[in-house]
C-alpha cells in the first residue's frame, strides 16, 4: 500500500472517530469514546448483539473483562460497565440459560445513534 493511500485511510478513521465525539448529536455514543477500552466495548457489545443468532456467546460482564483484559483491567471494566448501565446506554436482561447471569445489550437509544453514526461516516467517506 502506497503512503497516499495510507494517509486516505487514516484520515478516514479520524474523521469516523471524530463524528462519534459530537456529544449533541450522539449523546450515548460519545461515552464510549472517553477512552480506548470504552470504544471497544462498545463494539463488542454491538457486535454480538447484532450477530446474536450466529454467536452462542452471551454479552455478559464476565465475558467483558476476559475479552478486554489487555485494555483495562477487571475493576476498570465493570466500573465502566455499571456507569454506562446506570446512565441507560446499556441494559441487562437475565440469561435464559442461567437466571443467575445477566445479559448485556445496547439500549434502543444506544442502538439508533450506532446505526446513525455509521451512516454519518459512510457518507463521509
Amino acid at each position: 500500500m502506497k503512503n497516499e493511500e495510507i494517509l486516505k485511510e487514516l484520515n478516514k478513521q479520524i474523521l469516523q472517530f471524530e463524528i462519534a465525539g459530537n456529544k449533541k448529536q450522539f449523546v450515548r455514543l460519545s461515552h464510549f469514546r472517553r477512552s480506548v477500552y470504552g470504544i471497544r466495548i462498545c463494539f463488542e457489545i454491538m457486535r454480538l448483539f447484532l450477530d446474536q443468532k450466529q454467536t452462542n456467546v452471551e454479552c455478559t460482564k464476565e465475558y467483558l473483562t476476559k475479552s478486554m483484559a489487555n485494555l483495562a483491567s477487571r475493576a476498570t471494566i465493570i466500573n465502566f460497565l455499571n456507569d454506562e448501565i446506570g446512565s441507560g446506554s446499556l441494559e441487562t436482561e437475565v440469561s435464559l440459560n442461567d437466571k443467575r447471569v445477566k445479559i448485556i445489550k445496547p439500549s434502543s437509544e444506544l442502538l439508533q445513534e450506532f446505526k446513525a453514526w455509521l451512516d454519518c461516516a459512510e457518507k463521509a467517506a
